[in-house]
């Protein structure tokens, strides 16, 4: 049988970086790793053929006997729009991945199967039963399954030229109780690892087909610290003997900043950059959402001290908790420049569906809209401290001052100027550096409006004189601010038409605007 899967197209967010791409030379940042899980997943007499919107168009006249559609709940619209081109032409669709682990009533009815939850037992179960003429309209993975019996990805089917970065996978779950959370929901709060081995087979793989940036996607690397530690220690005698051709990223909690010896051996494996869900500088607001584990000690030291071992910290942060009143932006933007973040992905709350902040909501009557997604334009709370109105007024005021170009650049500055060395800290020695280098200047320089010229040309300047073997990080930044500044002002204009509608009628823009089809 031959089968072919989806990934749909994502909507700009602060995560895609479409602006800066065509600098890079590539057409989506990292793949969705769904895509090629579940061709491993496969048993071997079937043809499995993946398709990523982001990197190619969707081919609806494929000769595929199956085709399966994944995607979170962002994706909702256009995973809806290809279930229904298909279906017109008389596909046979199933659907899975978070928006129907989460929204599994949003697929009921439209593809022919639905996938909850974690897919390693049941699509095998499913393609037999399939291929035997009969099957269930919905498979549901009660028992978590063990990641052991994770197969190596199929990152051969992947057309992994076409990205910056490629994913792995080493562990689900996440041992803490953050109230809006839905990874709790989804894979539980006891870590599940894949063996050292299993993970290494990975690096091997991503390694040979000439990838070089590794962003492993865990939720929460560090649930585990005693199975995380082991993998580290395996990954940087990999490193040390390869040349250290791989730079890696990934997603932790706070507590890793308690840990000396983890973050050296983070730093040993060539961890350049962590993403922290940091939320909140208000300790009243991380209580209210059960986020004591950044509470532990000072945030700041905590921040600090993971930047002086070398590693980058990427910051997830959340205005509209029921603590937060009209203080909370200046509040936000302050801690951020404090903490020397340059890169800080700042959205509205929402209540994802399953979540103990939906349920709290829903049934207190505080719920604008089942689901949204998009936690950067729109949230589905309605806010305890402040009005929706100075709620928008607020975050857009927050996004504009962070991403100016002067406070962003003083947060660049500060962090280059203090993180500590990084275990690969190399001026721009290879032809792909120096390839890069050319693109940026262009791009950021001479066909940049002034004030983005001059911003550049002072960072790399500064950096050149100042501390030359973070000139790397400092192209890095230079780049990335221009996706960053750009989006915010494209999201500007979305939100000014909401705030507009509030001031005049606040009970409008209770849901958002859909976007209008896209041609199949």
């Amino acid at each position: 049988m031959r089968i072919y899967l989806i990934a749909p197209k994502n909507p700009e967010s602060f995560w895609t970086f479409d602006r800066i791409l065509p600098s890079l030379n590539k057409k989506c940042v990292f793949p969705n790793l769904a895509l090629p899980t579940v061709a491993a997943i496969t048993p071997p007499e079937h043809e499995v053929v993946l398709c990523d919107e982001n990197v190619e168009p969707i081919d609806f006249d494929t000769d595929a006997d199956l085709v399966g559609i994944t995607g979170y709940v962002v994706h909702r619209t256009r995973v809806l729009e290809i279930i229904d081109a298909f279906k017109r032409r008389g596909k046979f669709v199933v659907g899975g991945g978070p928006l129907a682990s989460l929204c599994p009533e949003d697929l009921r009815g439209k593809a022919d199967v639905v996938f909850v939850d974690e897919a390693e037992y049941t699509w095998p179960r499913f393609l037999r039963e399939y291929a035997a003429g009969c099957w269930d309209a919905e498979y549901v993975q009660h028992e978590k399954p063990d990641m052991r019996d994770s197969p190596r990805p199929r990152f051969d089917l992947l057309k992994s030229d076409r990205y910056r970065t490629m994913t792995i996978q080493f562990a689900r779950g996440c041992p803490f109780n953050c109230e809006f959370c839905d990874i709790i929901v989804m894979y539980g709060r006891r870590p599940r690892t894949k063996s050292v081995e299993q993970v290494m087979a990975e690096v091997r793989e991503i390694h040979r087909l000439g990838v070089t940036n590794v962003f492993v996607v865990d939720d929460n690397f560090i649930g585990n610290k005693k199975d995380a530690k082991a993998l580290l220690k395996a990954i940087a005698e990999w490193q040390r003997a390869n040349g250290f051709p791989l730079e890696f990223m990934t997603e932790v909690t706070l507590n890793v900043a308690q840990d000396d010896e983890l973050l050296q051996l983070m730093r040993r494996a060539n961890f350049s950059t962590i993403f922290v869900g940091i939320e909140s500088p208000r300790a009243s607001s991380l209580q209210e959402t059960h986020k004591t584990q950044n509470m532990r000690e000072d945030m700041m030291t905590a921040i600090h001290r993971i930047q002086r071992a070398g590693i980058e910290v990427m910051a997830g942060m959340i205005v509209g908790f029921d603590h937060d009143d009209s203080t909370i932006f200046e509040e936000q933007f302050r801690f951020i420049q404090e903490a020397r973040i340059p890169i800080s992905m700042t959205g509205l709350l929402n209540a994802l569906p399953r979540t103990p902040l939906y349920h709290r909501l829903r049934d207190a009557g505080r719920l604008i809209a089942g689901h949204v997604g998009d936690q950067f334009l729109f949230t589905n709370v309605m806010p305890a401290g402040m009005s929706r109105l100075e709620l928008y007024e607020g975050y857009k005021r927050l996004l504009h001052r962070l991403y100016d170009y002067g406070n962003y650049r003083e947060r660049a500055m500060a962090l280059i100027l203090n993180q500590g060395a990084a275990i690969q800290s190399t001026l721009l020695a290879s032809g792909k550096d120096l390839r890069i280098l050319v693109r940026l200047l262009w791009t950021c320089v001479f066909r940049a409006s002034p004030r983005r010229a001059a911003m550049t040309v002072r960072l790399l300047t500064e950096t050149a004189l100042r501390r030359p073997r973070a000139i790397r990080q400092a192209l890095t930044l230079a780049l990335l601010h221009k996706h960053l500044y750009e989006y915010v002002h494209d999201i500007s204009r979305q939100l000014d038409r909401l705030i507009d509608e509030l001031a005049t009628l606040p009970n409008v823009g209770m849901q958002p605007t859909p976007e209008p089809a896209r041609e199949n």
